[in-house]
């Protein structure tokens, strides 16, 4: 904060881990800081004040490489896939019932399978 004073949506990040309140083990760190860059990015008060944004998409990135890379991710699988979808993740992480599974129930489709169709298309 001392070095980007005007960066106040970091507090909606952090903020966002404690509602979040999964706890240790409860899924993988990339999806938990993934979703709290998404809540940034739909909630924060001003990301563009900050110079904040969604990272473009590169081939070279992976789902795996959480914060801005998941989130636009995420935002991509709200649009294209389910919309409720970082809603039920987030009900997966806090009652621990999260596996890799989690995402062929919700779509349809393997979390690898996703991925491939947003490289594919990765407009948002």
């Amino acid at each position: 904060m001392l070095e980007k004073p005007g960066d106040i949506d970091v507090v909606t990040h952090k903020v966002f881990h404690i509602v979040q309140n999964y706890g240790r083990g409860a899924g993988p760190g990339w999806l938990v800081e993934g979703i709290t860059d998404y809540v940034r990015h739909k909630y924060g008060i001003d990301n563009a004040g900050a110079n904040w944004s969604l990272t473009p998409f590169d081939p070279k990135h992976n789902y795996t490489n959480s914060y801005r890379i998941t989130a636009r991710f995420l935002v991509w699988l709200e649009k294209n896939e389910n919309k409720k979808i970082v809603d039920e993740l987030n009900k997966s992480l806090r009652t621990r019932t999260y596996t890799p599974e989690t995402w062929v129930k919700l779509t349809g489709k393997t979390l690898d399978e996703l991925w491939q169709s947003y490289a594919q298309n990765p407009a948002i």
